[in-house]
C-alpha cells in the first residue's frame, strides 16, 4: 500500500510523565539507572508511544534544553514513522496547557487511521479541542474545524476498518451455523461472544480489545469446523509438549 504523511495536531493537557534522554539521544524511563537529562514527555505523546505498539526506545532529533517540554522526538515501528514535535504556543509555557503537539506519520493510510483511532482512545478526550483557540489557530496555521477534520476523517477510517474485520468474523460465523458437530455449536458459542465483545469495544473506541476479541473469534472459528479443528489441535498438542515442565514444589 503506498505510503503517505498525515500531519496532525494536538492540545497538551499534562507534561507528566516525566522520562530522561539518555547520552545517546534516546528517551528512557525517569528512573533510567545512567541518568540523563530531565524530558517532560506530556499526555498526548504518552499515548501516541502506546498506540505504536512495541517499538526501539525513541530518538531525538531535536532535545531538550532549559525548557524540557519542548523537544522533538522520532519512532517507528515495522513500516509506520511518527515524528512528534512539543513546544509553547502560548505565553511563556509555563503551564503544560500552554503546550501543543505535532504528530507526522509517515505510512499507510490504513495505519495511520489505525494510530488515530488508538491515540483517541488512549487519551480519552478530543486533542482538537484547545485550552487558547485562537493562539493554537495561529501558531498551527488552520481552524479549530480544519483540526477536528482533519483526526476524526482517519478516526472513522480507523473505526471503519475494525468494523470491517468484525463482520467478516461474523460472516465466517453465520456460513457454519447448523453445519457442525455438537462440539462445534459450543466453540460457535464462544465464536458469538466474541463478535459481541468486539462490537462492544469498538463503541468504547478500544482497539487493542477489538483485536483480542477477534484473534479468540479466530480461533474458535477453525475448532468449530470439523476440517480444520484437527490440525489446530495437534499444532495445540505439539506447543504443550513443547513447553517445558519446571517442578516448583520440590524446596531447595
Amino acid at each position: 500500500m503506498e505510503e503517505g504523511k498525515f500531519v496532525l495536531w494536538a492540545q497538551v493537557r499534562t507534561g507528566t510523565p516525566q522520562m530522561k534522554m539518555d547520552n545517546q539521544g534516546l528517551l528512557r524511563p525517569n528512573g533510567w539507572p545512567d541518568g540523563g537529562r530531565l524530558v517532560y514527555l506530556g499526555d498526548v505523546t504518552q499515548s501516541v508511544l502506546s498506540s505504536l505498539g512495541p517499538h526501539p526506545p525513541p530518538d531525538f532529533i531535536d532535545s531538550p534544553g532549559f525548557d524540557e517540554q519542548r523537544w522533538t522526538i522520532s519512532a517507528q515501528s515495522n513500516d509506520l514513522k511518527i515524528l512528534i514535535r512539543s513546544e509553547s504556543y502560548w505565553g511563556f509555557g509555563l503551564f503544560a496547557r500552554c503546550y501543543l503537539n505535532r504528530i507526522e506519520i509517515i505510512g499507510s493510510r490504513n495505519a495511520a487511521a489505525r494510530i488515530a483511532f488508538d491515540i483517541i482512545a488512549s487519551l480519552g478526550r478530543d486533542p482538537w479541542n484547545t485550552t487558547f483557540p485562537f493562539a493554537f489557530k495561529r501558531k498551527t496555521g488552520l481552524s479549530i474545524n480544519n483540526h477536528k477534520s482533519n483526526w476524526t476523517e482517519l478516526i472513522n477510517a480507523g473505526k471503519f476498518e475494525l468494523a470491517e474485520n468484525i463482520e467478516l468474523i461474523a460472516d465466517q460465523y453465520r456460513k457454519l451455523l447448523g453445519k457442525v458437530d455438537k462440539k462445534g455449536d459450543r466453540h460457535l458459542v464462544e465464536v458469538n461472544a466474541n463478535i459481541k465483545t468486539a462490537r462492544q469495544a469498538l463503541h468504547d473506541r478500544n482497539a487493542p480489545a477489538v483485536s483480542r476479541a477477534l484473534s479468540r473469534a479466530e480461533t474458535e472459528l477453525v475448532l468449530a469446523n470439523p476440517k480444520t479443528r484437527s490440525d489446530l489441535e495437534e499444532q495445540m498438542k505439539i506447543t504443550e509438549e513443547e513447553i517445558p515442565f519446571v517442578d516448583l514444589t520440590e524446596s531447595e
